[in-house]
């Protein structure tokens, strides 16, 4: 007896013009195989990774392990996306209220949780101790604050001092800026380590929001909400919760921005756009550019009382840094806390620093927040539209960022110097879905919850540290998802200079350009575009580029990413000595199982690395 099957009822007419009905079981298997296309194709290479030789394509290892689980996961809820109606809430788009209190509960939820049960990490403490230092004693000399280990509120420690250039009197002073702890200090006061985190949740979402209504006026209803997206994600909910000075930035460059773009409400609007400028050279000097950019944007937009009161606000603010620098350090250029132009200024790395800003396996914005494939894609989009005053801004930030020999940022979470860009990465995104609906657009809502699964995932888990990475040292989130092969082996490490790292970051830049140029044909050609509709398309891109690292850029028998809690200190960004260092960062209510990673790491380091 043949199956009972699903068929399709055909209505058509008959000869003498009488409905005919017939079923069209072909028909019905093909809408089937269309809606069950995702998870048919996640389904089969997962089968795949499973059955094939290893020696036919070894790189499938890494799906027999926790990315394979994920992968049918996807497949699934892909499948059924496809069946449920998403549109309809747009009809009515909440509130800038509703996504406010949203993201606050994201940030808040997550952030005092992971800051809770992890110690401070990077430059986190130095933040810390400066507001400290401000509050209790009004200045920033912290000899007497190290010596009295005030650290100790958030960190067992010791830590070492991050000390510039010397004052003219010969005392040491802070790398820092002095900014983000002035920020900081009476929060500090009030409410210790977790107000500053609770705080610094609030203005990443005020950001969200800052961008959404940037979004909505230069791009209309829809792509605004894509652009909030991109916002409350990561990078910037990983520093929602980690003391430093990129969420505050952000905030002050599309706070500027949209008081100069939009049109500020008279004097009181330019004086806060001016302030709001202002600020960027208080928390770090790499943003003096893009204070200036703000200063000649001002200087085309604003006319009569407006212009002068901006000019006003910002002259003083910048007299007054300038008499800063020149009563600590003798001298008003910002490179005085320096000594000078900086050590780590290059400008032969800048493509390399670029290339590792978007695709470093430990610090590069697409493996953490693939949603900004859509911000790439959408800069078209921002010239067409004659956005020139948001492309002129975010080149003042973005070029700096490549002089930089430590571009990715030291001991921190993925994407730190690319937070300041995330509005303007944002609003490209929101350009790119007002632009068309085909293409890459097509991928926005599963590259958005991939992102912000993965930061939940590794937030979730502070004692793991998942979230902290330093250097070229293995990447602790990939050895946590890899099967039988490193998934870190298929990912860049642009820190370094290695040939192997760097045949490794042509092929997925090679397969990012051959992606991006298959968007921009999607536009015009239905055919490409259909390609978009289906996981075949990036399962076998996926496929490709690991074919290419396993046969060319890191041959079998080559260099292979060993477990993150075994790889030697770094010397490029100040690691210490010892392999136990980075276990200082664990939670202070997990000592017993602090103490047996320590042994454990211990004997690996004793061992050597082919123990491990």
């Amino acid at each position: 007896m043949m199956p009972d099957r699903t068929l399709a009822v055909n209505r058509s007419r008959g000869p003498s013009g009488r409905s005919v009905y017939h079923c069209d079981p072909v028909g019905s298997f093909k809408r089937a195989a269309t809606v069950l296309e995702p998870f048919l194709s996640a389904g089969v290479l997962f089968g795949l990774a499973w059955s094939a030789p290893a020696k036919l394509l070894p790189g499938l290892g890494i799906v027999r392990g926790p990315l394979g689980w994920v992968l049918l996961a996807l497949g699934a809820a892909l499948t059924v996306g496809r069946r449920v109606p998403v549109r309809a809430w747009l009809r009515s788009p909440p509130r800038n209220w509703v996504l406010f209190l949203a993201a606050v509960a994201l940030n808040l939820g997550l952030g005092l949780h992971y800051a809770a049960n992890l110690r401070v990490s990077g430059d986190e403490p130095h933040y810390l101790l400066m507001a400290q230092s401000l509050w209790r004693e009004g200045d920033l000399d912290l000899q007497d604050n190290l010596a009295r280990e005030d650290y100790r509120e958030y960190t067992p420690g010791p830590i070492t001092p991050h000390f510039g250039a010397p004052r003219r009197d010969g005392r040491p002073f802070p790398a820092h800026s002095p900014g983000l702890p002035l920020l900081l200090a009476p929060i500090y006061a009030a409410s210790g380590r977790l107000g500053c985190v609770a705080f610094l949740g609030l203005l990443a979402a005020w950001l969200a929001v800052e961008v959404r209504v940037l979004g909505r006026s230069l791009l209309g209803p829809g792509p605004d909400l894509v652009a909030w997206l991109v916002t409350a994600g990561p990078p910037v909910l990983l520093y929602a919760f980690h003391v430093y000075t990129e969420v505050p930035t952000a905030l002050a460059l599309a706070l500027a921005l949209r008081l100069l773009l939009l049109g500020p409400a008279g004097p009181a609007g330019a004086a806060a756009a001016g302030l709001a400028a202002s600020t960027l050279p208080w928390l770090h000097v790499k943003m003096i550019p893009a204070a200036a950019a703000l200063g000649v944007l001002a200087l085309a937009r604003l006319r009569g009382r407006p212009r002068a009161v901006f000019l006003g606000v910002s002259g003083v603010a910048a007299f007054a840094f300038l008499v800063h620098y020149g009563l600590v350090f003798g001298t008003p250029l910002p490179t005085a806390i320096y000594g000078g132009v900086p050590a780590d200024f290059r400008f032969r790395t800048p493509f390399r620093a670029l290339v590792g800003l978007i695709l470093d396996r430990s610090f590069g914005l697409l493996p953490y927040a693939p949603i900004f494939l859509l911000g790439l894609a959408g800069i078209p989009a921002l010239c067409r539209r004659k956005l020139w005053p948001v492309l002129w801004v975010a080149l003042s930030v973005l070029v700096p960022l490549l002089t930089w020999r430590m571009w990715w940022g030291g001991q921190c979470p993925p994407g730190r110097f690319l937070v300041p860009l995330v509005p303007f990465l944002a609003l490209a995104a929101g350009a790119c879905v007002a632009d068309s609906s085909r293409g890459l657009v097509r991928w926005r809502a599963p590259l958005a919850v991939m992102g912000l699964t993965l930061a939940v995932f590794m937030a979730a888990r502070p004692g793991a540290l998942l979230l902290l990475n330093r250097g070229d040292r293995p990447t602790r989130v990939w050895t946590a998802l890899s099967g039988d092969v490193a998934v870190g082996r298929y990912l860049p490490s642009l820190v370094s200079a290695d040939p192997t790292e760097t045949r490794t970051a042509v092929v997925w830049l090679a397969f990012l350009a051959a992606l991006l140029a298959l968007h921009g044909a999607a536009r015009k050609r239905e055919r490409v575009d259909s390609l978009f509709g289906v996981l075949i398309l990036p399962l076998a891109l996926l496929i490709a580029g690991i074919a290419l690292v396993d046969f060319w850029a890191r041959p079998l028998g080559g260099s292979q990413q060993p477990p993150a809690m075994s790889d030697p200190p770094s010397a490029r960004d100040g690691a210490a000595g010892s392999p136990t260092d980075s276990l200082q960062l664990f939670s202070c209510g997990n000592d017993r199982r602090v103490a047996k990673r320590v042994r454990t790491t211990q004997r690996l380091a004793e061992r050597g690395p082919q123990a491990s």
